[in-house]
C-alpha cells in the first residue's frame, strides 16, 4: 500500500451533484482510508481564502475542485488553491468545461448582472485560470470514471500521467449496442413528438445524440436508458470543438437529391431546438463560442 496522500476537496457555486457523486461512490470508503483528508468543502463559504492561506505551498497532495469558475472572487481562490496543492483534478463538466453554468454566457450580460450571486463575469472552466493536472468528467462523474480516478490517484504505487483524463479515449458510441442503420437523415424528432426505438442508433432515428463526439467511460448510461447523449464527458481527444463537431456531423447526415435538395436540407437542419444548448449543453465556455459579446439590446 503506498504512503497515504492528503486530500482536500472543494466545490464552488453549482449544483452540487459533483459532491454528491462522491458521496455515493462505492469506492469512497476505499478513497478515505488511502488518504487523509483535509477539508471537504461542500460550497465556497465552507472554507474561506483566509484559512485556505494558512496552508503551505504544495502542502495537499491531491486537490480535487467541483463546479465553474464565475467571478473575481473564484477566480482568486482557485489560484489560491493551486498554490497549496501539487496536484489538482477538474472534478465533473463544470471545473472541466464550464457546464451547464456556461450556458450563462449566451444571456446578455446587462441580464446576467440581475442573476443572484453574479457580478457579471462569464462562466469559464477551472483551466482557463489555473494549471489543471488531470480532468474527472461527467455530470456527475459516472461510477466508474470515479473509480478509475481513485484506483489511480490514490492505490496506485505511481500518479498517472499529467494531463490524464479519467474516461475512455473512444467515443460513447463505442460502448453503445444499438444498431447502425446508415440512413441519410430527413428530419429531426424529439421525444415528446415520437418515441424512440430502442433498438436503433439515435442519430439514425433523428434524435440529437452527442455520442460519436463525447468520451466514453459512462457505459453508455443514457443511451441504454433510451435517452440520447448529451455530451457532459466532454469532447474525444484532438476535437476542438465538441459542438461544432456535432453540428458537422448532422450536416453531414442529411442528404437530399433532386433540385429542391439543398432546400430541404437547411430545413432540417433550421429546425433544431435551441442550436447552442443542444449542441453545447456543456461546453460553451470551453468552446470558440466561449462567450455571446451582448449589450443587452
Amino acid at each position: 500500500m503506498p504512503k497515504p496522500k492528503s486530500v482536500a476537496i472543494y466545490a464552488a457555486n453549482g449544483c452540487g451533484g459533483c459532491s454528491q457523486s462522491l458521496l455515493v461512490s462505492d469506492r469512497l470508503s476505499a478513497l478515505l482510508d488511502a488518504a487523509q483528508p483535509v477539508f471537504w468543502a461542500t460550497q465556497p463559504g465552507d472554507v474561506t481564502q483566509a484559512e485556505i492561506e494558512q496552508y503551505d505551498d504544495r502542502e495537499i497532495d491531491i486537490l480535487l475542485y467541483a463546479g465553474p469558475v464565475y467571478n473575481d472572487e473564484s477566480i482568486a481562490t482557485a489560484q489560491l488553491l493551486r498554490r497549496v496543492a501539487k496536484r489538482i483534478v477538474a472534478y465533473g463538466a463544470c471545473a472541466h468545461l464550464g457546464g451547464l453554468c456556461g450556458l450563462a454566457n449566451l444571456v446578455p450580460e446587462a441580464t446576467l448582472h440581475l442573476a443572484p450571486s453574479n457580478d457579471g463575469r462569464f462562466i469559464q472552466p477551472l483551466s482557463a485560470v489555473i494549471d489543471v493536472d488531470y480532468i474527472l468528467p461527467g455530470c456527475p462523474p459516472p461510477p466508474a470514471m470515479i473509480a478509475r480516478m481513485v484506483d489511480e490517484l490514490f492505490l496506485g504505487d505511481e500518479l498517472p500521467p499529467e494531463g490524464t483524463v479519467f474516461a475512455a479515449t473512444k467515443a460513447v458510441c463505442a460502448e453503445c449496442d444499438r444498431r447502425h442503420l446508415s440512413t441519410p437523415l430527413t428530419a429531426i424528432n424529439r421525444f415528446h413528438v415520437t418515441p424512440p426505438d430502442p433498438e436503433v442508433c439515435l442519430l439514425d432515428q433523428g434524435y440529437i445524440c452527442l455520442g460519436p463526439v463525447t468520451r466514453g467511460g459512462c457505459a453508455a448510461v443514457c443511451p441504454r436508458s433510451n435517452r440520447p447523449c448529451t455530451g457532459c464527458a466532454g469532447p474525444l481527444a484532438g476535437v476542438r470543438d465538441q459542438g461544432g463537431a456535432i453540428l458537422y456531423a448532422l450536416a453531414s447526415l442529411v442528404r437530399f437529391t433532386g433540385p429542391d435538395g439543398q432546400r430541404r436540407e437547411r430545413e432540417v437542419l433550421d429546425s433544431i431546438p435551441d442550436i447552442a444548448g443542444t449542441a453545447y449543453k456543456y461546453s460553451v465556455a470551453a468552446s470558440a463560442l466561449k462567450r455571446k459579446v451582448n449589450d443587452g439590446s
